[in-house]
């Protein structure tokens, strides 16, 4: 199966998944909207791991615009209601608007995982030159406050021991 296909497949049950909660949600059955919308966040996961074209950038992308219309929705269900005086008039629920806010918190957090999510520190490699006085100078840091923890037996590497490499690491 070549890959136009497999996209089509995929894209194809989210949007048929998208079609069913929308005509769900116009006809105000919010639990069968939220149960729809799992199902096809589910089986769009199931079928692209299946052939073998999950992308977690892209699962990241749908997972985050699907939280965002199932939050919009919530809002509109549970955040405002219409009260009959003054004609018109609207009530906003303050638990309502709270967890909208939370679903729309934890509906970004997958994009905000994919865009900042490579910030990891590397190690850095150096030159064995530039070794024997990388741990010195954080040694220094920490040697005020790790010389209670070292037993009597030990004392601290100099510079002359470094290079020689005649010495014992404590693990």
């Amino acid at each position: 199966m070549n890959s136009l296909m497999k996209n089509c497949i995929s894209y194809g049950v989210l949007g048929l998944g998208l079609l069913m909660y929308f005509v769900f949600i116009g006809s105000y059955q919010f639990i069968e909207s939220t149960i729809v919308i799992l199902i096809t966040l589910l089986s769009w996961s199931a079928i692209t791991t299946y052939l073998d074209t999950f992308d977690t950038i892209t699962f990241s992308k749908i997972l985050s615009s699907m939280g965002l219309i199932f939050a919009i929705s919530f809002f509109f269900f549970f955040g405002v209601e219409e009260v009959p005086i003054p004609k018109g008039a609207m009530l906003f629920s303050a638990s309502g608007i709270a967890i909208t806010l939370f679903i729309i918190f934890a509906s970004i957090l997958p994009l905000l995982y994919v865009i900042h999510g490579d910030n990891s520190i590397e190690p850095v490699n150096l030159p064995s030159s530039q070794v024997a006085s990388q741990p010195q100078a954080t040694n220094a840091i920490e040697s005020s406050s790790s010389l209670d923890d070292i037993d009597d037996d030990w004392e601290i590497a100099t510079e002359e021991d470094l290079e020689s490499g005649n010495f014992e690491v404590a693990a």
